[in-house]
């Protein structure tokens, strides 16, 4: 039944929430329901019942063990000496290690080590979160860059030509997802991670049109650092397996001291980059989706609104259980607030419990 130990540890605790929350009641957290075409009523009655659901820390999320990612911690107001002291006593080997952000006020910034997907990697993240939200706040400017190693989308020309349709189709929902607590974009994403939609729809027209290799394509889509996507650090020779500092930056997520948000960005992200690998990558569904959209979608102001039926069919592409899908769509809706004054950067009602 189990592909291995993880999968099971992952039913159970998957099985754990059904026997608890209504939500999972309603929908069985490990099928694979197609909530894209659920009847309007259904749909209805699951975004009633996902009102009352919170997300919670996991211990897994199922990721096979040659993926790789690392984090970057933005906060300001840091009480920087106080954060040292208690992660050198917290991990002795200092693995999270903590500097200096002149681009914040009073800024600073935790880097974690290479992690993986395993109960450890996500108790130390929020340990990490535990010690520093004391001591520090999340600014209008803080960011919560991921990277993820190369490995998870490989060195197939088609798989990197598949990601540069998902994320130009998509765009708008991936950013609305990942301000996480925040209702909207901090002010500075268009300076340090601006969006990069239209950009890379074109050129994923043009190199496909030239048949490019990998060196090209990397080449052509890494020109620039502070993007929604940063790819200055792939090298195509390596694309294929691990390498440390062979990855794929995502700079768009808001900035948090929250493990729950930074496991569920981490989640999205993964699951994005191996649909993009897999042989089950739904063309004709993107490419259908990028002649409804075209390039109306494609700009930071309209990110902040709801867009039900492109999130849905997202989610049913990358996520292939519905307990993923549940988290995607708790963070993604935000209880269907909309942000009204971006200059007050405000905040949704309360997302998880820890």
């Amino acid at each position: 039944m189990f592909n291995d130990k993880e999968d099971k540890y992952r039913y159970i605790q998957n099985k754990l929430t059904y026997d608890v929350e209504p939500i999972f009641k309603y929908i069985k957290p490990n099928n694979n329901d197609k909530l894209s075409q659920m009847s309007g009523l259904d749909l209805q009655d699951l975004i009633i019942l996902m009102d009352d659901f919170y997300l919670k820390l996991r211990s897994l999320l199922g990721f096979n063990q040659n993926i790789t990612f690392g984090l970057e911690l933005e906060f300001e107001n840091a009480k920087k000496d106080q954060i040292d002291w208690q992660l050198r006593r917290e991990f002795p080997n200092n693995d999270w290690q903590t500097r200096y952000d002149g681009s914040l006020d009073s800024g600073a910034e935790i880097n974690s080590p290479i992690l993986k997907d395993t109960k450890e990697s996500w108790e130390n993240l929020n340990k990490v979160c535990c010690i520093t939200e004391p001591l520090a706040s999340i600014g209008r400017n803080s960011g919560g860059h991921i990277h993820v190693g190369t490995q998870a989308l490989g060195d197939n020309v088609n798989s990197w030509f598949n990601f540069m349709k998902m994320w130009s189709v998509y765009e708008n929902v991936i950013f609305r997802f990942v301000y996480g607590t925040f209702l909207t974009a901090r002010p500075s994403m268009s300076h340090y991670s601006m969006p990069i939609a239209k950009d890379l729809w074109k050129d994923y027209k043009r190199l496909k049109e030239k048949h490019a290799n990998l060196d090209t394509i990397i080449h052509k889509i890494s020109c620039r650092r502070y993007q929604a996507v940063n790819f200055g650090n792939v090298s195509a020779k390596f694309a294929h397996k691990f390498s440390p500092k062979n990855t794929i930056e995502f700079r768009c997520p808001n900035g948090s001291l929250d493990a729950v948000i930074w496991q569920n960005n981490v989640n999205l992200f993964v699951n994005m980059l191996c649909y993009c690998k897999s042989l089950n990558f739904n063309d004709d569904l993107v490419q259908k989706r990028r002649k409804l959209n075209l390039d109306k979608y494609a700009k930071l102001n309209w990110y902040d609104e709801i867009y039900l039926e492109q999130a849905l069919e997202f989610c049913d592409m990358i996520f292939s259980n519905n307990f993923d899908k549940i988290y995607f769509l708790k963070q993604y809706l935000k209880s269907f607030e909309i942000c009204e004054n971006k200059e007050e950067y405000p905040k949704t009602h309360i997302l998880t419990k820890k």
